[in-house]
């Protein structure tokens, strides 16, 4: 089976190629942001987690195996995991700023 050209994308970034990973952002760009503000509501946390999903990816390149289950799904995963660590971090940020009794 050939692979598909999400999967050709996915191996030319594990040989550092950054060309390859705009290639990749710009194909799933909007459905990713449409997808950050679905779970979050706000643009900048929108926007930063899609920049930490993409150096993400990037740091990690030997490691970020979607083979199991196709790119896009692995990158909305890894999207709504990172949107979610966001909120908790925001929360926990939150609530330490209020004054004890």
């Amino acid at each position: 089976m050939l692979p598909t050209l999400d999967e050709r994308l996915i191996d030319q970034i594990r040989q550092k190629n950054r060309h390859a990973l705009e290639k990749l952002y710009s194909r799933y760009e909007k459905l990713l942001y449409r997808y950050a503000l679905h779970l979050n509501d706000d643009p900048a946390t929108a926007e930063a987690a899609m920049t930490d999903l993409f150096c993400l990816i990037w740091q990690q390149r030997l490691d970020f195996n979607p083979h199991s289950e196709t790119v896009r799904t692995t990158l909305l995963r890894s999207l709504e995991q990172i949107v979610r660590h966001m909120k908790e971090q925001k929360s926990d940020s939150n609530t330490s700023k209020i004054p004890s009794a």
